[in-house]
């Protein structure tokens, strides 16, 4: 099975050398945990491998992400100008859209756009995906709505060929039911717990599924740092 890296060595060990291609990866997890840290390890060691990728942002511009990028040495800048990487904001996209037809001066709201609309904003060249945060258009929406949704997208996105990062966030996860969890080849839980032994809030990856991979069922303990995600060794 061809493997894309995650760009967190340690992690990738974990998976049996990285994340499947061409799947769809769930990434959950409360606020501050890593998630979108996370999907920019996998952006940038893509970039630095020649493939081409695409970040659709609902929270955060383009500035912000490229700013909060360079802070961990990912040189987003530099990928963008090499045309490796498109950052893209979904709801200011689908927000002039429907302004200009409307004339709608407060723009689009969350629960106008559909999930699997998604998928007309990615070109067919896109090998790495990764959709930062998916959790907004599950407001509104029942379980079964959202599953279906997303099940559709996901389907697209995998005809295409597109290895894709869905980031989830805890509330909007807890609110579909966890039905995204059944739709994806893999999954990460990102988590923040208080070390009994030390009373100190430490961050860890839990891999609750990766098909066709010997995944590990303990938690694996990082911390972060100037270089991103740092997966420690048992001990440490």
């Amino acid at each position: 099975m061809e493997r894309i890296s995650t760009g967190i060595e340690a992690l990738d060990r974990e998976i049996e050398g990285g994340l499947p291609k061409n799947k769809g990866f769930l990434v959950t997890g409360t606020a501050g945990s890593g998630k979108t840290i996370f999907g920019m390890h996998v952006i940038s060691r893509a970039c630095e491998d020649g493939k081409k990728c695409l970040m659709l942002a609902t929270e955060e511009t383009s500035a912000d992400i490229v700013a909060e990028a360079e802070i961990f040495g990912f040189d987003f800048s530099r990928y963008m100008e090499e045309e490796t990487l498109t950052i893209k904001k979904i709801l200011e996209i689908r927000s002039k859209t429907t302004t200009a037809a409307s004339n709608l001066i407060s723009g689009l709201s969350v629960s106008e756009i559909d999930i699997m609309g998604i998928s007309d904003l990615v070109p067919d060249n896109i090998d790495v995906l990764v959709i930062d945060n998916i959790g907004v258009f599950a407001l509104g929406m029942t379980p079964r709505d959202f599953r279906n949704q997303f099940d559709t997208l996901n389907l697209i996105l995998a005809e295409k060929k597109i290895t894709v990062i869905y980031v989830l966030d805890m509330a909007a996860n807890e609110m579909t039911q966890h039905v995204a969890d059944y739709s994806t080849y893999g999954s990460f839980h990102f988590l923040v717990k208080e070390n009994p032994y030390t009373s100190k809030m430490e961050r860890f990856i839990f891999i609750p599924k990766m098909r066709g991979t010997n995944i590990p069922l303990d938690l694996s303990k990082f911390v972060i740092n100037s270089e991103g995600i740092c997966v420690l060794g048992s001990g440490e």
